[in-house]
């Protein structure tokens, strides 16, 4: 099985742009942003997706695989509200990652937050004070979530008017 380092060094990378949120997956030239509607992200990034799940509220999930962010193997999710990006939720697999039965440990997912918010820090330019940052085009976040017991980032869009 390869190493996470592996795995990093053959996904696509993750680029953010903290002028306006918009992700970047290695060469490809549609950007992950606003504007990307649910079908235009299916054609855009087939190669990558790994599942999709429409929760019947509207809402729908995109999900994609075979990523790196900071240089560790990454996935991401894109929430869309009827054909309009509302949301990316990312999730990285870091090395050496204590899991119990399964799941990740406490100390596992605290370094995830940490990494989140350190990588996603650097990119946008903004240090995550309290696990978030506020930008004229949404926000970013990187927190532990207690509901779900988990490492909790990404980016929310502000709506469009």
């Amino acid at each position: 099985m390869p190493s996470s380092a592996q795995h990093a060094a053959h996904a696509v990378p993750m680029r953010l742009d903290a002028t306006d949120g918009s992700i970047q997956l290695g060469n490809l030239p549609a950007l992950i942003c606003p504007t990307l509607s649910l079908d235009e992200a299916r054609i855009a990034f087939t190669a990558l997706v790994s599942g999709e799940r429409d929760v019947g509220t509207g809402y729908h999930w995109l999900s994609l695989h075979r990523l790196s962010l900071g240089g560790a193997p990454a996935g991401i999710s894109l929430c869309f509200l009827g054909q309009q990006l509302d949301m990316v939720t990312m999730g990285v697999d870091l090395p050496g990652a204590a899991l119990e039965d399964g799941w990740p440990t406490q100390a596992a997912i605290d370094a995830e937050v940490a990494f989140m918010r350190r990588t996603l820090g650097v990119a946008l330019g903004r240090k995550l004070s309290g696990g978030q940052a506020r930008f004229n085009w949404g926000e970013a976040w990187a927190r532990f979530d207690p509901k779900g017991f988990m490492a909790s980032s990404g980016i929310r869009y502000s709506p469009r008017t």
